[in-house]
């Protein structure tokens, strides 16, 4: 199958009618970006457009006094911008000569969208102890609304409320990922929500959500830490503040001491709130999610042993050179394309009891992992093991070794040596043992801190943790990096831009459930970058992960194993991977009482796209009539275009105008647990 290339689209000037909810980027849009950007330091404080507030987008409290205020009497040096790969690069530092607390903004702006991305770091250049330092917001920014809403050039519709669009974290629930929306009245004084506030990143919300303005215009707000980060949302006549920091963060710095805050990334749109979705979708793929092979990342076709072997995720400590042995050819003949053994690898029973010790098990593996990742070498299929990093059990020799290396169990990802030590456990399974892919796994209990330093614990162990990351990446630039860390639970703009994708929870096999993950996790992430096990072959089961990376949790030495059903859905899915990143539209509303439901990934670029419909059991209180019937509206397709339409269960193919599909496709569907999957392309 020839290549299929990346995205690249032109800016343009206005969106046609078909694509105005599409990720393409309007000249409007940029402007209002660059003229936001270029008074980050505006003393004024002025409204861009009378609606987004200008200056310092980040607010702090030094001595208790209010750092709009006394930013005014630091030295400020403005970088020089430098460009590198369509991104603009600036720096911004403000300077208090008297006490020596210095506030670095490093700054990087898109020459294809319209957004903005910082890191702040707050280092003491003094010689004495800094004054306290309490409640840092990386983000704080004013958003200014009318109150009322736009139609049809009228204003009308007194205290439209803001709407915030989210989805909740990976928690293993049923409903993991699923998205949802809550009101703000814009007259109501006090009115507020919060989001985040629960370790690790993702484990209450994703930290990704879309601030709609009454005015068809609004904010994507992007979180990179790792860590514990919350959001407050507040409105007051008609002015929505948005702040965004670390949780409980009160602390003072010692002479050359220096930390960072929680990464963000602003993106702002106008017009249709799904148009800011797809352009955000299209900028994490193409800034921030890692390259694979030298490509643009696309999702591998993965096995995990844990979840073979019928482990359903707990074949773990059990598996042997025998049984993992056993199940490689089975699965490079089937299609795989990633082989991964998971926790328990290592001497020890129970697994979570050896955590640290990370040398394969003599007994389990007596000739190491040669003899399993040399034959997946010749069927090219990439090796991986899964580590945690920052984990440490009792029984774990470094804790005799070097016991200051661990604090609550965790691994001190902020001492260099504890670090390095980490690495080359690593390392020697690149280097001996033929390892591909590093599938990381856990997360860490950083301790107490005192009151006057509150959050540096965390912070430089989650700094520690990324130079770790990072060395591992520039050491070995080739490796497939796995996130996990207990499931979905640290998903942010850091994990994005360093792992190539990630578990969604450690939730399996609930197919209304992960498709409802996958619809709410593709509002803000590209399709290849959400992994999703699955036990089932049958069209329902299997095509219940498609719209995220498959991960096969299959038993290909069952006497009944369907091998060709098996090699088929895989095939399928390598045909269809490809549309994931393109633009994504849901046919149906998501909850887990739905009969049915439904969406669209469509790749303008190409012209082509992808339909999956979905008929669940019957719910109770399903809020979705109940039939054998559904009608599509399919979105983004050009009206003017006739299309080839093939719809994969069912064997029926046909043409349609881009109208036509615009007016809806019929879909039936007889059984009441099935699916249709649409591909279609350009006739001529």
């Amino acid at each position: 199958m020839a290549e299929v290339p990346d995205m690249d689209y032109e800016i343009i000037d206005l969106l046609p009618d078909h694509l105005e909810e599409s990720g393409r980027v309007t000249w409007e849009e940029m402007n209002t970006t660059q003229n936001w950007a270029e008074l980050l330091t505006d003393s004024k404080e002025e409204y861009i457009e009378n609606w987004l507030k200008t200056g310092p987008p980040f607010s702090f409290l030094y001595s208790g006094k209010e750092s709009g205020e006394i930013l005014k009497n630091f030295n400020l040096q403005i970088g020089k911008k430098y460009d590198n790969k369509n991104v603009t690069y600036q720096d911004f530092v403000w300077l208090d000569v008297d006490t020596g607390l210095q506030i670095t903004m490093k700054t990087k702006m898109f020459k294809g969208y319209p957004a903005v991305d910082w890191v702040i770091e707050i280092e003491n250049t003094g010689s004495t102890d800094t004054p306290l330092i309490e409640g840092f917001n990386a983000l704080d920014i004013k958003q200014k609304s009318s109150g009322k809403t736009l139609s049809y050039g009228v204003f009308n519709r007194e205290n439209v409320p803001y709407k915030i669009h989210g989805v909740t974290g990976g928690r293993s629930f049923a409903d993991d990922m699923i998205p949802f929306t809550w009101e703000l009245p814009s007259r109501e004084i006090g009115n507020s929500v919060t989001l985040g506030g629960d370790h690790p990143s993702s484990n209450r919300h994703m930290p990704f959500f879309n601030i709609e303005s009454p005015e068809n215009r609004g904010m994507i707000v992007g979180v990179g830490w790792s860590g514990n980060w919350i959001a407050n949302l507040s409105v007051e006549d008609h002015e929505l503040t948005t702040e965004v920091g670390l949780k409980g963060n009160r602390f003072i710095l010692h002479p050359e001491e220096k930390i960072r805050t929680a990464r963000i990334l602003l993106l702002f749109w106008k017009g249709k709130r799904l148009h800011g979705q797809n352009m955000f979708r299209h900028l994490l793929h193409k800034h921030y999610v890692p390259q694979l092979n030298d490509e643009p990342q696309k999702p591998l076709v993965s096995v995990n042993v844990c979840f073979t072997h019928h482990g359903r995720g707990g074949f773990l400590h059990q598996a042997t050179e025998k049984e993992v042995l056993s199940i490689v050819q089975p699965f490079i003949e089937i299609g795989s394309e990633l082989f991964i053994i998971d926790a328990g690898w290592y001497d020890g029973a129970p697994w979570q009891n050896w955590l640290g010790n990370w040398k394969y098990s003599k007994e389990k593996y007596p000739r190491g992992f040669k003899p399993i990742s040399e034959p997946l070498e010749k069927g090219n299929v990439a090796f991986g093991l899964w580590f945690a990093s920052e984990n440490v059990s009792g029984n774990a020799p470094i804790m005799k070794e070097h016991p200051e290396w661990v604090r609550n169990g965790t691994l001190r990802m902020d001492i260099p040596e504890a670090r390095e030590w980490f690495l080359k456990q690593v390392e020697y399974m690149i280097r001996n043992e033929g390892m591909d892919c590093f599938r990381q796994d856990g997360s860490g209990e950083y301790g107490e801190d005192s009151e006057d330093r509150k959050g540096i614990n965390e912070s430089k162990h989650i700094q520690g943790l990324y130079k770790l990351w990072d060395t591992l990446l520039e050491r070995h630039p080739d490796l497939i990096m796995e996130g996990c860390s207990g499931g979905g639970r640290r998903i942010d703009l850091e994990t994005l831009s360093r792992f190539h994708w990630h578990q969604k929870s450690d939730r399996w096999y609930d197919s209304e459930s992960d498709q409802c993950s996958l619809y709410g996790a593709n509002l803000f992430l590209p399709g290849s970058v959400i992994n999703i096990p699955t036990e089932r072959t049958d069209d329902y089961g299997a095509w219940s992960s498609f719209a995220g990376q498959f991960s096969l949790g299959w038993h290909p030495l069952d006497d009944d194993f369907p091998m060709d059903k098996a090699k088929k859905q895989v095939e399928l899915y390598k045909q269809i991977r490809h549309l994931l990143i393109g633009d994504f539209y849901p046919l149906t509303p998501c909850s887990m009482n739905q009969t049915w439901i439904g969406y669209q990934f469509h790749r303008n670029d190409l012209n082509t796209g992808l339909v999956l419909i979905y008929r669940r059991p019957a719910a109770e209180d399903a809020v979705y009539p109940v039939g054998d019937s559904f009608k599509a509206y399919l979105r983004g397709v050009d009206p003017g275009v006739k299309y080839r339409v093939t719809l994969e269960r069912s064997g029926k193919s046909g043409e349609y105008t881009g109208s036509e599909l615009n007016s809806g496709l019929e879909i039936t569907i007889a059984e009441t647990e099935g699916v249709e999957l649409i591909r279609y392309e350009p006739a001529d």
